[in-house]
């Protein structure tokens, strides 16, 4: 089962009944995810509750569909996560599936993780491709179920808000433990599902002591015992206040704990009447850290806690108060060393969300540097993004953005895949830096960082982001007042809904965009909207209505002298006269696409694959087979796994013309799942030809 806890001698090493664990026992480690973060390397006491959890386990019900679930509750900073995750290592080896993490944010300043992002991370960590993602979130939770069913998987789900943000993410398998903290005891979980109940209180002052003692070392406790008392109970007993002050005098260690007890004492006398209060013993800790940093320690401190998304790198925090990422990293170091900031690994920071409270209350009324801040963040943000502009090939003329403060360095990235892996990292920021922008009513700002987005949007889909991106950042622009800035976001919420099969969203989207674009004279984005209705209406099978729109298309690219427009009409044009039967007329469209295109291997690709399909309907296979090699490769490097999926339909077509029905079969089953995981449409034409095989 796996040796106690160190220093925990005294913990139960109650066995687990046979029929529960002999998988977990004696499969060997894989390679699934190890995502639990590290117990506190001062994890005091919990000696109880970590004996309760060992019994609470062993008498699961065994042989039910169902996962092991314990739910550990307390206020703020009272160790809810430090018990969580020393009981998960405990445990850990009994589950060689992976063990998956996730902060709920259910008390967190930038709210709760929402179900679908939390089932895309653990899918993603369980092998699943980001592109392989369904959009509905009740397509991820079934992917999800799919996924786990087989599988004994520990889950530890930090921070929860209610029993509603917990069910969609218990795993299927039986075999499986669920760790979940929260403030709150959220009945539903014990009622419905058996939620094993684990309640933690304050540290006694024994307790208080023994944890300073652990942390700052004994002799230098039992030198001044009275005043390590006394620190020990004007912390509350919270673990976080505990750990915050221990902090402060392990970098100190001249200090004498007297004039930390001192200290503490001024501070909780003002606040005599909130001290049963959570918030105002760590925030007495919070402050005691705070006020011995150097002034500009303090500085990115503050200013990162109006940071818009929930972890940060070093670049960013380094735009937020000017300067060098060499020395912001030393500066994040320090905010480390005393408590306020966490190191997630990788060159990631965040805060506990009471010490993001704490680091906000730091630029209050002071609207001039918080607006700074927030705009140097932002600004370093776009300029980053911006870096990826390459990964795709610019369909409009970009309207140019003046920095306030334009950032002296950003990262470099040395190949596409690099630069769509930063724009992946950073998604969840960039998304909160449009809000923020939009919230702070800098709408030039919010409407540059939505359309920096677009590589990531193109390349990896993320509907229901690209939508809300979208969405704002027409409202952005309305407020900006540039119409062709809004006609392009509408055209984008067009896309976004296209591709989910929302076909007369997606019509909305792109009328309005064309009557922008018309209403601005910029008749360049309103070669997109044309495009678009075409693209719609090509989808739903409305042929001869598609080919006028992309007829039009074709005239508005010519008249505006517009060479890459026209191919890409020229795209939409082949492969709708290829769907009623003008296989000649196709043909001739799409290789001169091919030719018009060419420097712009995406698209040059795209005119290759539906090429391919009309060469196959023509019966030259061979020639359609060349293409679609050449097309395949060039998405494959792209990371566009949804052209890839297209590519291989179109090899299956070749192998139904060759009478090679399992071959066909073959190419349809590999790109099935790939327009399921994105919920395309394409997926029930897919399914149904693979039924008439």
């Amino acid at each position: 089962m796996g040796s106690p806890l160190p220093g925990h001698s005294e913990v139960s090493t109650t066995q687990v009944p046979r029929q529960r664990s002999v998988v977990r026992l004696t499969r060997q480690v894989s390679s699934g995810p190890r995502q639990l973060p590290p117990a506190p390397a001062h994890f005091t006491n919990r000696t109880a509750e970590l004996s309760l959890l060992e019994k609470l386990l062993t008498q699961d019900d065994t042989g039910t569909d169902r996962p092991s679930l314990h739910l550990i509750s307390g206020q703020g900073g009272i160790g809810k996560t430090a018990l969580a995750t020393a009981w998960g290592r405990h445990v850990g080896d009994r589950f060689p599936d992976g063990h998956l993490w996730a902060d709920l944010g259910g008390f967190s300043t930038n709210g709760p993780l929402s179900a679908s992002e939390a089932l895309g991370r653990f899918l993603r960590a369980l092998g699943v491709p980001p592109e392989g993602l369904p959009a509905d979130v009740e397509e991820l939770t079934a992917l999800y179920r799919t996924t786990t069913a087989e599988r004994p998987l520990l889950l530890l789900l930090d921070n929860a808000a209610s029993a509603e943000q917990v069910l969609p993410l218990l795993p299927s398998s039986g075999e499986s433990l669920v760790i979940v903290t929260s403030r709150r005891r959220l009945g539903r979980l014990q009622t419905e599902h058996r939620a094993k109940l684990i309640e933690l209180a304050p540290f006694g002052s024994a307790h208080s002591a023994e944890l300073l003692g652990r942390a700052l070392g004994a002799e230098r406790v039992d030198a001044e015992t009275d005043q390590a008392r006394t620190i020990a109970e004007l912390c509350g007993g919270l673990p976080i206040a505990l750990t915050t002050v221990s902090a402060k005098l392990a970098g100190r260690p001249k200090m004498s704990l007297e004039k930390i007890a001192t200290e503490l004492g001024k501070e909780y006398r003002r606040l005599a009447t909130l001290s049963t209060k959570e918030a105002q013993s760590v925030e007495a800790s919070f402050n005691l850290s705070y006020d011995e940093l150097p002034s500009d320690a303090a500085a990115l401190y503050a200013a990162l806690g109006l940071h818009p998304g929930p972890d940060f790198g070093v670049g960013v925090a380094a735009a937020s108060i000017a300067v060098h990422p060499d020395v912001a990293d030393d500066l994040l170091d320090q905010l480390v060393d005393v408590g306020l900031l966490i190191d997630r690994g990788d060159d990631r920071y965040t805060f506990h969300d009471l010490a993001r409270l704490h680091a906000k209350e730091k630029t209050s009324g002071n609207e001039y540097d918080r607006d700074i801040a927030v705009r140097r963040m932002l600004e370093w943000y776009l300029f980053t993004a911006s870096a990826t502009g390459g990964l795709t090939t610019p369909d409009q003329d970009p309207i140019p953005y003046r920095y306030e403060y334009r950032p002296s360095t950003r990262p470099s990235f040395d190949s596409s895949e690099e630069a769509l892996a930063w724009l992946e990292l950073e998604r969840e920021n960039l998304i909160a830096a449009v809000e923020t922008a939009h919230e702070w009513q800098l709408p030039e700002l919010g409407w540059q960082l939505a359309a920096a987005m677009w590589p990531l949007f193109l390349l990896r889909k993320h509907y229901p982001d690209f939508l809300r991106v979208s969405e704002i950042a027409v409202r952005c622009a309305k407020a900006w007042g540039n119409a062709s800035a809004e006609a392009l976001m509408r055209n984008r919420g067009g896309a976004a809904c296209r591709g989910t099969g929302r076909y007369e969203d997606a019509v909305r989207h792109y009328l309005a965009g064309r009557d922008a674009a018309r209403a601005s004279g910029d008749h360049v984005v309103e070669i997109r909207s044309v495009e678009g209705l075409g693209l719609v209406a090509l989808q739903q099978g409305r042929l001869d209505e598609a080919i006028e729109w992309f007829i039009e298309d074709h005239l508005l690219s010519e008249r505006q002298d517009r060479p890459h427009d026209v191919g890409l009409a020229l795209i939409n044009l082949g492969a709708t006269r290829a769907r009623i039967g003008q296989v000649e007329a196709a043909i001739a469209d799409l290789t001169r696409a091919r030719d018009v295109l060419d420097g712009d291997g995406y698209n040059v690709a795209r005119a290759r694959i539906e090429l391919g399909r009309v060469l196959t309907a023509s019966g030259d296979l061979a020639g359609a087979r060349a293409e679609l090699e050449l097309a395949r490769a060039t998405m494959e490097a792209s990371g566009s796994r949804f052209e890839v999926a297209r590519t291989l339909a179109a090899f299956g077509e070749i192998a139904e013309a060759e009478g090679e029905p399992e071959e066909a079969r073959r190419h349809y089953d590999k790109a099935l799942p790939i327009f399921v995981g994105l919920g395309r449409p394409e997926a029930d034409a897919l399914r149904m030809r693979l039924e008439q095989l």
